[in-house]
């Protein structure tokens, strides 16, 4: 039997890291507009779930996720997409792995009062991904690329520019949240933007793959 119902939003936040989902199986049902862009509904096998493409940066995924949130009966949110490492990460290693992050801290966060990522009256950091692993990933509105950018934040493994927002918009709407990642340059190295934007499009299929094996589970 099909499942008619939107349980699942699948956001992504960088056009490089768009797929054409029709490859992976799944079936476009309709277009929906959501603050002048297309918000696509797809079905993998019996799952109807959204796909969208947020923009790049903390507040373009708060906006977009609250957005859909309030639109839609959505239990689960996730979020795949790339991400840059820190130089504790060994990234011949690591580098054709999916990560999934266990911490989400906000780098932008900082004060004289409290530990680096913590705002006031607001927890150090969220620990909510239903599949993390280890890890920790910080979140700015900046691209990561010099250690001095982070020199508060040495625990911190993996950077990118939305996953926290996504973590404190599902857990503050008491939503399932999963993320996952996949690595595509490392501060104070490969940080020319053809070749990161090169290793994003490459990265990609895993983190699709898994993130639609994953609406069959949750």
């Amino acid at each position: 039997m099909l499942d008619t119902k939107i349980k699942s939003a699948i956001f992504y936040a960088d056009t490089n890291e768009a797929a054409n989902l029709e490859e992976f199986g799944a079936i476009l049902l309709r277009n929906i507009e959501i603050f002048q862009k297309k918000i696509a509904v797809y079905r993998y096998k019996k799952y109807n779930f959204l796909y969208i493409n947020t923009g790049i940066g903390l507040i373009n995924a708060a906006i977009f996720a609250q957005k859909i949130i309030e639109e839609f009966p959505i239990e689960n949110l996730i979020n795949y997409g790339a991400c840059g490492a820190n130089l504790s990460i060994n990234f011949p290693e690591m580098e054709k792995q999916l990560v999934f992050p266990e911490r989400f801290y906000l780098l932008d966060a900082k004060t004289p009062w409290y530990p680096p990522g913590k705002l006031p009256s607001e927890p150090e950091f969220y620990e909510n991904n239903k599949i993390g692993k280890k890890f920790n990933l910080g979140s700015s509105n900046s691209f990561i690329f010099k250690k001095k950018q982070v020199k508060d934040f040495k625990f911190v493994h993996f950077f990118d520019m939305e996953a926290f927002a996504f973590a404190q918009t599902a857990s503050k709407n008491k939503l399932n949240f999963y993320c996952v990642k996949y690595l595509t340059d490392q501060i104070e190295k490969n940080t020319d933007k053809e070749i990161v934007n090169n290793s994003i499009k490459k990265g990609l299929k895993k983190a699709v793959e898994f993130s639609l094996v994953l609406l069959e589970n949750i």
